[in-house]
């Protein structure tokens, strides 16, 4: 048996040596079909697939309502109810959270060269317990370094403590200076641990700060939550413990959910962290898959045609002895040559694009940064290899075997045996190759429409000239001080040459952020759940110009100060539900607790989404409110790279210790 392979293997690799050109397009057109399947196949185990890299993976729940018209303030919670659900539930080994507020927050590193930002997220004590993380130096955060008072401590990515300290041992247990405060480096994080990959796509996190729950009971509803489940709970039992405890979190915590009743339904964190991309996924695997047949099909049709050519060679071996068995045998060895040649060049395809992919920190897909060629890629592509070498092979080899010996004699191969039965089975194969590729071209046809439906879609500002850049600041300025501050700063980069219009904002549109409050008709009584949430923003004077936003009525100044009267911008949607067919500017509106006089209306900003509502958006000026963040956002003609360094000179002419990061457009 093993001689009767060999001898059919070195007659496949002679038979496709002395046909170059067939073979070489052969095994490209395999490569590219079966390389796109493999690489696509890597990115769906990945997400879809293959458990999160977290000890028993299977335990771990998103804890949060289902969606409602509250919007975005539904989906995190205060710390009075982070402590109820904690102290009440049964289903729940432990529950820990982060600040998912507004996502992560921008730090500033000094005191050893040059200052640098770095990007943290605040995590409750307890987080990377309930994960199951534990650090590759030093220790997670203590109990005593999560109450008020305590000695700052910061948990530092591996990444981060690379890039940064250049893998220095010795970093842990030493003081570092995090935004102007000796802070202790209690540990590293294992390299195989990325907090962006799992709760914050396309974001990269540098290190970690406990919280100190006491100093955030008046943040309101700021804490994303996920728990681990007691051995043997099943989800179903855990979303029914977690629906009696409800009601204590509505009425044993300060800040109840914005819906007017908590609704919790906790679902496994993998579902949570990948189950909006199924269908998108499987969709792409099932166009590559189409692609994949197209080629067996093609490459069918290819040999099918060599083989007619070959019919006098066939015929002869045939009346030899050789047995129609035996010539479908050698036929299948030709095509698993080919599929082994194409899978092998195929993999080196798909590690490209996965390595690629891999580096790609912007793309906001969960995950992607483990993206790989691992076992189950390689056993894929054996799959896939034996499977496109019978699909491709059987039927060439099926109709030469039992085409007319004596004819194909006669003939002396001149009409190399094409036949009519021949004839029919090629057509079939182009008949489907047309029908494949019009499945293709008609998901093709409907995804571009779907694009272009959302290239489309009024935006309500424009993206197209301008740029944004992560600008570090004191939080200790405040008030008035504030004012003044981003007042010299703006005045400093409007002058820049290039510059048309610069602004500040706390978060950009299409970030993340999360409902602070909701404006409501002064005097008017509301039922809870009656209005959504609102997405806030605090701006400077020029950022809606920077941005390319339209307003009706004024834009903010920067008289309006700590002691003049409190003033709002609302988006089109806020102020058509509040004051239907009126204008709202000028009237008094409430929100956060305050009276505000609104002083104009915008456009609807995409702020969550590109698709669907709006929403409604409430924006408050900088010296009146108290940003989280600060984004620096300019409107050029040039390209944004070339300004970074002017802008970043001219920051740290007021603060030689101002951090910023790159233009991003």
């Amino acid at each position: 048996m093993l001689d009767v392979l060999r001898l059919d293997l070195r007659y496949t690799l002679r038979m496709l040596a002395r046909d170059r050109v067939f073979t070489a397009v052969a095994i490209l057109i395999l490569a590219l079909g079966i390389g796109a399947n493999i690489a696509v196949f890597s990115v769906v185990n990945t997400i879809l697939l293959r458990p999160l890299p977290f000890p028993n993976p299977e335990r771990l729940v998103w804890i949060a309502p289902p969606p409602s018209k509250c919007g975005f303030s539904c989906e995190t919670y205060s710390a009075d109810a982070f402590e109820e659900l904690r102290a009440q539930n049964q289903s729940l080994e432990d529950v820990a959270g982060y600040f998912g507020f507004s996502g992560p927050d921008n730090y500033r590193l000094t005191g050893q060269g040059e200052p640098l930002p770095a990007t943290g997220i605040i995590v409750t004590g307890n987080f990377f317990q309930v994960l199951g993380v534990q650090p590759m130096l030093g220790r997670l955060f203590s109990q005593d370094e999560t109450r008020k008072n305590a000695h700052p401590a910061v948990l530092l990515s591996n990444a981060f403590w690379k890039r940064r300290y250049q893998s220095n041992p010795r970093l842990v247990g030493t003081d570092i200076d995090l935004d102007g405060h000796p802070t202790t480096v209690v540990g590293v994080l294992p390299a195989g641990f990325d907090f962006g990959a799992v709760f914050a796509p396309g974001t990269k996190v540098d290190l970690f700060t406990p919280d100190v729950l006491d100093d955030m009971r008046d943040w309101g509803n700021i804490l994303a939550l996920v728990g681990r489940m007691k051995p043997g709970v099943s989800v179903g039992q855990a979303q029914a413990d977690l629906k009696s405890v409800a009601p204590h979190l509505y009425f044993n915590t300060k800040y109840p959910n914005s819906s007017g009743f908590y609704k919790i339904v906790p679902v496994p964190l993998k579902e949570h962290v990948s189950g909006k991309l199924r269908r998108s996924l499987i969709m792409l695997w099932s166009a590559v898959g189409v692609i994949l047949l197209i080629v067996c099909v093609n490459l069918s049709n290819l040999l099918l045609a060599r083989a007619v050519s070959r019919s006098k060679e066939i015929a002869v071996r045939s009346a030899l002895g050789a047995g129609r068995l035996r010539l479908v045998a050698q036929l299948l060895t030709e095509s698993l040559v080919l599929s082994i040649a194409g899978a092998i060049l195929g993999l080196v395809l798909a590690f490209t694009i996965t390595v690629f992919l891999a580096h790609q920190g912007s793309i906001a897909l969960p995950l992607l940064g483990s993206v790989g060629i691992d076992g189950a890629a390689l056993a894929w592509t054996l799959l896939i290899a034996i499977s496109v070498a019978v699909l491709f092979g059987v039927v060439p080899g099926l109709k030469m075997a039992h085409g007319n010996l004596l004819t194909s004699l006669k003939d002396g191969g001149q009409r190399s045996g094409e036949g009519h039965g021949t004839e029919h089975t090629r057509a079939v194969l182009v008949v489907s190759e047309i029908a494949l590729a019009c499945v293709l071209l008609v998901s093709a046809g409907l995804l571009l429409r779907s694009f272009l439906r959302v290239l489309d879609i009024d935006l309500g500002f424009e993206p197209a000239r301008a740029a944004a850049m992560k600008v570090d600041f004191d939080e200790n300025i405040k008030g008035a001080q504030r004012g003044v501050l981003f007042r010299q700063i703006q005045s400093q980069v409007e002058a820049i040459p290039g510059i048309q219009a610069a602004g500040f904002v706390d978060y950009l549109p299409l970030g993340q952020n999360r409902a602070w409050d909701t404006p409501r008709v002064k005097g008017k009584t509301y039922r809870p759940g009656e209005l959504p949430g609102a997405l806030v923003y605090v701006i400077t004077p020029g950022y809606l110009r920077a941005m390319g936003m339209r307003i009706r009525g004024r834009d903010f100044s920067w008289e309006d100060s700590p002691t003049t009267e409190n003033v709002i911008i609302l988006n089109q949607s806020a102020a058509r539900a509040l004051w239907p067919g009126e204008d709202p500017v000028g009237v008094i509106a409430t929100a956060n607790g305050k009276d505000y006089r609104v002083i104009g209306v915008i456009d609807d900003v995409h702020t969550a989404t590109v698709e669907g509502d709006a929403g409604w958006q409430v924006y408050y000026p900088f010296t009146q409110a108290s940003p989280n963040g600060a984004q620096l956002v300019v409107r050029t003609q040039l390209p944004p790279a070339t300004l970074a360094g002017a802008v970043l000179s001219a920051l740290r002419e007021l603060n030689p210790n101002q951090t910023a990061t790159e233009f991003q457009p």
